[in-house]
């Protein structure tokens, strides 16, 4: 049962995160916003990628992840500068 409430914060963390970006009006907080969804979107499909989840996650949460990263990805090239990618990458 403490599984499901763990896997729940999981999907509910990176979700909060990703909303906080789509909603973020300063210009100058969202490179540090977008930073952090991506990270938390990742390591959501990471864990969907362990055979030990793989059944937990529900493919309706796996297409909106993919979707939330490709969506991050764009944004990533409007509001954080190139040079601030390369050291990253």
């Amino acid at each position: 049962m403490n599984d499901g409430r763990a896997e729940s914060e999981l999907s509910q963390r990176w979700e909060d995160l990703y909303k906080n970006v789509l909603f973020e009006a300063d210009v100058y907080k969202m490179p540090k916003r977008i930073e952090l969804a991506k990270h938390a979107v990742l390591d959501r499909l990471e864990d969907a990628h362990c055979a030990k989840n793989k059944q937990s996650l529900q493919s309706a949460e796996l297409l909106a992840l993919r979707r939330a990263h490709r969506t991050l990805r764009a944004l990533e090239q409007l509001y954080v500068p190139e040079t601030a990618r390369k050291m990253s990458a």
